[in-house]
C-alpha cells in the first residue's frame, strides 16, 4: 500500500491521505486545526471526507425500527451495496482528480463506516443470511483484481485500500464513549435514531476493534501507518506539526485559535432547520462553541473507576455499567494502538 513520505522532497508525488477515526476522537478539531481549505498542496471535499456516511445512515441510523442485516431481502441488501458503491466511486473520482492536479487528497472516515455489514452483524451476535460478497464494492476498471485478505473486513478490496496512506486517530475510551452516548441521546431525541436502533448502534460504535483490524491490516501490507492520539491534538502542537511534515500538509497553515462564530443552528438545509438540528450541530457542538483548543479535554490523569461513579450519577446504574464494561473491553486495543502513536517514536 502507499507509504507516508516526507514532502521535504520536492519531487515527492501527491498521495491520498486517509484519516481513520471513530466518534468523539477530536477529529473535527483536528480538521479545524489543519485548515484544509488553506492548504496549498492538498484538496478535500467540503466536509473533509465522510464519503461513506450515506451508507452508514442507511444501515445503522435510519430513524426507523431496527432491522438486523439478516432480515433484509436480497433486493434490499443489493440496494445497500449500491449505496456503498456510489460512496466508493465518488471517493475514487475526487481523489483521482486531485492526484491528476498534482495535489494530495485528504479524507476522514470513521472506521466502522467502511466495514462490511455482515461482519458488523456477526459482532452484534445477529443471524445474517447474506454473504460478505454481496456488500463489497466493485472497482470500475474491468482488469482490476479485487481481493480481501483475512484482516480486511471492509467493503473495499485490498487493492483500493493500498492506494491510501492510512493515518489513525484514537482517544481514551473513558472520554470517547460517554461523550458519544450523550450525543446519541440528542440524536435520538432529534429523530435520527430510533429507540430500537439505540442499543445495537452503541454496541457497534463503542469499541476499538474496527480501528485495530484496519491498523493490523495496514501493517500486514508492509507499511507503518501513522497513529495520533486525541491528547496530541489537544495538547501537543509539536506532534501535529510533525504530522503535517510527514504527510505533506503545510504546518504554517495550522490554526490553534479562531474567532468564535455563533452557529445559529447550522442546518444541513433550510427546511431541516424548521424540524430538527443537523447532524453537524449535534456532533460538533463543542467545536462550534469554541474559539480554540480546549486543553481540559485530554485524558491526563483519567481513572476509569472514578469516571464510572460519574457515569452512574449522570446516566443511572444500567448505563453506567454498560459504559464501564465497554471502556474496559476497549482498553487493550487502545493501549496497543497508543503505544504506536507518532509522538512516542524517536525522530
Amino acid at each position: 500500500m502507499g507509504s507516508i513520505q516526507s514532502p521535504k522532497d520536492a519531487e515527492h508525488p501527491p498521495q491520498r491521505i486517509f484519516l481513520v477515526t471513530y466518534p468523539r476522537t477530536a477529529s473535527n478539531l483536528l480538521l479545524k486545526m489543519l485548515a484544509l481549505d488553506d492548504q496549498p498542496n492538498t484538496l478535500s471535499n467540503k466536509i473533509g471526507g465522510y464519503y461513506f456516511r450515506p451508507a452508514f445512515l442507511k444501515s445503522r441510523m435510519t430513524g426507523k425500527p431496527y432491522r438486523p442485516m439478516g432480515h433484509l431481502s436480497s433486493e434490499e441488501a443489493q440496494d445497500m451495496q449500491r449505496v456503498f458503491q456510489e460512496c466508493f466511486e465518488e471517493l475514487e473520482r475526487d481523489s483521482n482528480a486531485a492526484i491528476e492536479q498534482g495535489k494530495h487528497y485528504f479524507v476522514k472516515e470513521h472506521a466502522l463506516w467502511l466495514f462490511n455489514p455482515t461482519d458488523i452483524s456477526v459482532t452484534l451476535g445477529e443471524q445474517n443470511a447474506h454473504p460478505e460478497s454481496l456488500f463489497r464494492v466493485q472497482q470500475n476498471c474491468s482488469s482490476s483484481i479485487s481481493t480481501w485478505s483475512s484482516k480486511n473486513q471492509t467493503v473495499l478490496p485490498d487493492e483500493a485500500l493500498r492506494k491510501w496512506c492510512l493515518v489513525f486517530l484514537i482517544r481514551h475510551p473513558a472520554l470517547a464513549f460517554p461523550s458519544y452516548y450523550r450525543a446519541m441521546l440528542e440524536l435520538r431525541e432529534e429523530g435520527y435514531l430510533h429507540e430500537s436502533e439505540f442499543q445495537p448502534h452503541l454496541q457497534a460504535n463503542m469499541t476499538l476493534q474496527w480501528t485495530r483490524l484496519l491498523y493490523d491490516w495496514s501493517c500486514e501490507q508492509g507499511s507503518e501507518p501513522l497513529m495520533l492520539d486525541a491528547d496530541d491534538v489537544i495538547s501537543n502542537q509539536a506532534a501535529i506539526v510533525r504530522f503535517c511534515e510527514t504527510t505533506g500538509l503545510d504546518p504554517s497553515q495550522l490554526k490553534f485559535s479562531w474567532d468564535f462564530v455563533p452557529s445559529g443552528g447550522q442546518a444541513d438545509s433550510p427546511s431541516e432547520s424548521e424540524t430538527k438540528k443537523s447532524l453537524g450541530v449535534v456532533m460538533e457542538k463543542t467545536l462550534l462553541n469554541s474559539s480554540g483548543v480546549l486543553k481540559g479535554k485530554s485524558s491526563d490523569g483519567i481513572d476509569i473507576a472514578t469516571e464510572y461513579d460519574k457515569w452512574k450519577k449522570d446516566f443511572g446504574q444500567e448505563i453506567g455499567d454498560i459504559l464501564e464494561k465497554s471502556v474496559r473491553a476497549a482498553m487493550p486495543d487502545y493501549e496497543y494502538l497508543r503505544a504506536r502513536r507518532l509522538d512516542s517514536k524517536t525522530t
